[in-house]
């Protein structure tokens, strides 16, 4: 009796959980001594696989897919960008020739970078309660998508992309741009 799937693409709903339909069913998992252990991977994957509820302060986001060549510098130093690695304001993404990487913020942001790409993640800003909003990213090389989250919507004047030629006030949704070197 394994784990068949945790959540759908947005990673918002309960798809299913072995052959439990209903809570009640998730219930008596964790009532047998052995399923104890299944629920808390199951816990812990949900924390994982979500960053808007996994992330602690400090954090800013999350990489959700990395292929290949895929690092984040931060302050000084190259680690591997795999997937579940937090990202803070000022790391830096880089891919290689065969890399590409996609990341998830706070607000549900998605960022994508594609093969010898690289983004600073300048400033970050997300408290809603505060209504205290910011997203700088400086993009010096590469292929660069970025569909805005709850910041785009709350505060789109709030959004700011650098290139090394311009600065871009995003009040759309979705945007590409590539920067050549």
């Amino acid at each position: 009796m394994g784990i068949k799937y945790l959540f759908n693409d947005n990673c918002r709903d309960f798809v299913s959980i072995s052959n439990a339909k209903t809570i009640a069913d998730i219930s008596a998992l964790v009532s047998q001594g052995e399923e104890m252990q299944k629920l808390f991977i199951f816990i812990t994957m949900l924390g994982l696989l979500c960053p808007s509820i996994a992330l602690a302060a400090g954090e800013i986001g999350v990489i959700k897919t990395a292929e290949a060549e895929v690092f984040i510098v931060r302050a000084g130093d190259t680690i591997k960008g795999i997937i579940g690695k937090t990202l803070f304001e000022q790391d830096i993404l880089r891919t290689g020739a065969n890399g590409s990487v996609g990341a998830v913020m706070k607000d549900d942001t998605t960022l994508s970078l594609g093969p010898n790409s690289e983004l600073i993640l300048k400033e970050y800003v997300f408290e809603p309660k505060e209504e205290s909003f910011s997203v700088l990213l400086r993009m010096v090389k590469g292929t660069f998508i970025y569909m805005s989250g709850v910041i785009g919507k709350l505060a789109p004047d709030s959004i700011r992309l650098e290139t090394p030629d311009s600065t871009i006030a995003v009040r759309g949704t979705r945007l590409f741009i590539k920067v050549n070197d």
